[in-house]
């Protein structure tokens, strides 16, 4: 096979490998993305572990993510369906980390497509070993403190070790949030509200930290969690409220609002509050055309039940 690097001087290859990395756009197509994992390949291939990290360091890139981008080069099984691959590095290591008959029955049934998200595609897995009789059951683990953490600072450290467990197609949820499922379908739903709250989570905590002690009591925030279940009309004055999304007179609605919405729908059994919900949803998204792609991606892969 022809190296990509024996047309091109080190300067140059240095270049074609840094950009992407330094940018975290690894190309426009699955075709691109594993070309970069290519040149990571052949960089690592010849360099030496210290030449490696002081590149890592360089471009700035998580030694984590370097290994999954090689490990993307060597999955073979990934050039055998480019044209129905995403362009997302994070869904295409959601595709690597499934097996080879899964992999077939996505592709066939339409699941793996160049739009796929990785939460489809963690989502479509689970309920195909679901069918196929190989549910795994939960690995439960005890976190054990030296000293007690305030819920800004447990909600940050659950947010970190969730980026970690959900590159294994797995999540890390507290006690309180946990209980059997008492059928497929609701335990399929539960995840769904398990990981919107991880999302809600993250996102709030920015705004929480920005909030003033006699701010958070006037709007009954004591918790983290608060976010997760305050009144819709009061959540939505805390983030009109908030400098980040309040600017020069307009109301910028975020992210957080998106989930925020998506895990309402997924709480209530009233047919009309959910059309509701993703009505507004689909107001949001003509309003403001920056949250278009994220709106129409939560909206398919929660508020489809």
């Amino acid at each position: 096979m022809v190296s990509y690097t024996e047309q091109m001087d080190d300067k140059t290859f240095r270049y074609k490998l840094q950009i992407p990395l330094i940018e975290k756009d690894y190309g426009k197509n699955a075709v691109e993305v594993l070309r970069t994992c290519a040149l990571v390949a052949e960089y690592a291939s010849e360099h030496t572990p210290d030449q490696i990290r002081a590149f890592q360091k360089g471009v700035e890139i998580n030694p984590q993510v370097w290994l999954r981008l090689l490990a993307l080069h060597r999955d073979e099984r990934l050039k055998k369906h480019l044209e129905h691959l995403p362009a997302s590095y994070t869904t295409l290591y959601a595709i690597h980390r499934m097996k080879d008959e899964e992999i077939d029955a996505a592709v066939q049934q339409g699941v793996i497509h160049p739009k796929a998200s990785s939460y489809t595609i963690l989502n479509w897995s689970k309920e195909f070993r679901l069918t196929s009789g190989e549910d795994v059951p939960p690995w439960r683990c005890l976190v054990v403190f030296d000293q007690a953490v305030d819920g800004a600072d447990l909600a940050d450290m659950q947010s970190r070790m969730n980026q970690i467990a959900q590159e294994y197609g797995a999540k890390l949820i507290g006690e309180q949030d946990y209980s059997p499922a008492d059928s497929r379908e609701d335990e399929i739903k539960k995840e769904w509200m398990g990981r919107l709250a991880y999302e809600i989570r993250t996102l709030a905590l920015p705004v929480f930290q920005r909030m003033t002690e006699d701010y958070r009591s006037k709007a009954g925030i004591e918790h983290i969690d608060d976010f997760l279940n305050n009144d819709l009309i009061a959540f939505g004055g805390i983030l009109r409220n908030d400098a980040k999304f309040h600017q020069g007179g307009v109301h910028y609605s975020s992210p957080l609002y998106v989930y925020r919405l998506a895990l309402e729908y997924l709480k209530t059994d009233s047919r009309s509050q959910r059309f509701n919900y993703k009505r507004r949803l689909r107001d949001l998204a003509v309003k403001q055309p920056e949250l278009k792609d994220l709106i129409g991606e939560v909206i398919e892969t929660y508020m489809t039940v």
